[in-house]
């Protein structure tokens, strides 16, 4: 019986170091980051955005023997379902909030990247997320800005949420989006949930650029690689290698206005980004309590709170082939 028990799925999760991903480099053969209609230039070294494995979420398990190994394995944290996963959220769900969080961080990254060069851009409404099975999936994508809907034109999010609910449950909704620099008129059918019609999408502010940006980690979600993002594009937008071929990883969620904001797992990232051979981490300011006393062996880790920070610290890196004399969270 006891021998039994310990194969029983119990509400807890575990975090375990992820890849670290360079951001200037590809993931699953695919260029990570791909800037089309503007000039850019040669990079060297290695921007990493690093993540977290997480076993035990939505639509998965984990058992009382994998929980027993991880409470003894220092790079692995243990902790209640509930407190990482609200009560009832479905896998689904929680695959679209992970995808709309990445898409907004993708977003304020870009926007970040191009204030800092002096380059316009534009506001816009935009599909930041599509449930999958739902009744938009494959009539609206990620990334669609939206230009009108049953007609008329909203200047929000807000606005055009509201346009969209005035549909009967199990009807269409017209909208006009542009996809790709090319409008185009789509019906979207609805189903009924709580009395009220659902396309299954998140519609959220964001911005129309002057050229292309495409930003592609395949399955990974979540806001925390913002940061990293920023660097990265703005690297490729500007001559010579902002890292001087050193191995950057770091971390932390970035907002329009350049603010690196707090993450969870750090832990467990300093891990994954020393494993990917970085000799460097950008740690958010607010994480600094989790940081310090768990620093890899090897790893010099930087505290950063906004993009000029993060920007600062890897031309500092650059330039003097050390961290010394930059602000860390000891």
């Amino acid at each position: 019986m006891l021998l039994g028990a310990m194969f029983v799925p119990v509400p807890y999760v575990i975090e375990q170091p992820g890849p670290a991903i360079d951001v200037l480099g590809k993931y699953d053969d695919k260029d990570v980051l791909s800037i089309e209609g503007h000039k850019t230039y040669p990079t060297d070294g290695k921007l990493m955005m690093t993540t977290v494995s997480v076993d035990g979420g939505p639509g998965y398990s984990v058992t009382p023997a994998e929980v027993v190994r991880a409470w003894f394995d220092p790079t692995r944290s243990v902790m209640p379902r509930e407190v990482v996963f609200p009560e009832g959220q479905t896998q689904q769900q929680t695959s679209l909030q992970n995808n709309v969080q990445m898409s907004s961080s993708q977003q304020d990254a870009v926007v970040v990247a191009l204030q800092e060069l002096g380059i316009d851009h534009e506001n816009a409404v935009q599909v930041a997320g599509v449930e999958k099975g739902s009744p938009a999936d494959g009539v609206l994508q990620p990334g669609d800005s939206v230009l009108t809907i049953g007609g008329k034109g909203a200047k929000d999010a807000a606005g055009y949420k509201e346009l969209a609910a005035r549909t009967k449950p199990g009807g269409e909704v017209s909208m006009r989006i542009d996809r790709d620099g090319t409008e185009r008129d789509v019906k979207v059918p609805t189903t009924e949930v709580e009395g009220k019609a659902r396309m299954g999408i998140v519609l959220d502010d964001g911005y129309e650029f002057p050229f292309d940006v495409g930003l592609g980690v395949g399955d990974v979600g979540g806001p925390s690689a913002g940061t990293m993002f920023a660097l990265s594009i703005y690297d490729e937008l500007t001559p010579g290698a902002l890292t001087g071929g050193q191995d950057i990883a770091g971390t932390g969620t970035i907002d329009d206005k350049g603010e690196v904001g707090a993450i969870g797992g750090i832990r467990q990232k300093m891990v994954g980004a020393k494993a990917g051979g970085a000799d460097y981490f950008l740690a958010p300011a607010d994480n600094c309590d989790e940081v310090a006393g768990n620093e890899p062996d090897g790893l010099q880790v930087v505290k950063v709170k906004t993009f000029d920070d993060a920007l600062g610290a890897v031309k500092s890196i650059a330039k003097h082939d050390s961290a010394k004399g930059l602000p860390t969270c000891g």
